[in-house]
């Protein structure tokens, strides 16, 4: 799935660090500076609606190079990046992504209004997990930014190989597990490396 790139826009408030209420600065796996001018990297937001209540909370969220992301994507098996593929090509309607894209809207929380699958109203959803691609400092403006529901996180999870969802898992428990001691007792989340 390829769109054109429409340009660049400041990185929205939703895609700073929830911790230090700031823009990322550093790649989660080996520290690089993101924000000189010429640094490509992803960020990645998971959010979450617990019952009983109206707000959403984040529950994980990073940052990480270019070149990080392409060393995490070669150990994906050919299996499972086949699988992806193919669904996001069959799923997608990529017809309407690219109306929105093509319309005079540069604001990114239009980009993300719907699951770029399922085509649910963000306002429906009690779990979903935000992407977007950027340039030091500001947001590009081209296959990203997207969100993706938590229902779409699970067919997707379902596609991929034992030896993916491996890597993806130690990813997650070396980043976002829970203190030595206590994995048991504490859910770790599956990211989905973009």
């Amino acid at each position: 799935m390829h769109f054109p790139h429409k340009g660049y826009t400041e990185i929205p408030q939703e895609f700073h660090s929830f911790d230090s209420k700031g823009k990322f600065e550093h790649c989660i796996e080996c520290d690089k500076y993101l924000l000189g001018d010429e640094t490509d990297y992803f960020i990645e937001k998971a959010v979450k609606k617990y019952q009983g209540f109206s707000a959403h909370d984040v529950i994980f969220e990073y940052a990480i190079c270019l070149q990080c992301a392409e060393r995490m994507r070669k150990s994906m098996s050919k299996e499972s990046m086949q699988s992806l593929e193919s669904y996001f090509a069959q799923n997608v309607n990529v017809l309407k992504r690219m109306e929105l894209m093509s319309s005079e809207s540069e604001n990114p929380d239009d980009w993300m209004n719907e699951c770029l699958v399922t085509g649910k109203n963000r306002s429906e959803l009690n779990e979903y997990q935000i992407f977007a691609q950027c340039k030091g400092d500001k947001m590009v403006l081209g296959q990203m930014p997207y969100l993706v529901s938590g229902e779409t996180l699970e067919a997707v999870a379902a596609l991929l190989s034992a030896e993916t969802l491996d890597e993806l898992d130690n990813f997650s428990k070396r980043h976002f597990g829970p203190p030595p001691g206590l994995e048991k007792e504490l859910p770790y989340q599956r990211v989905l490396i973009v």
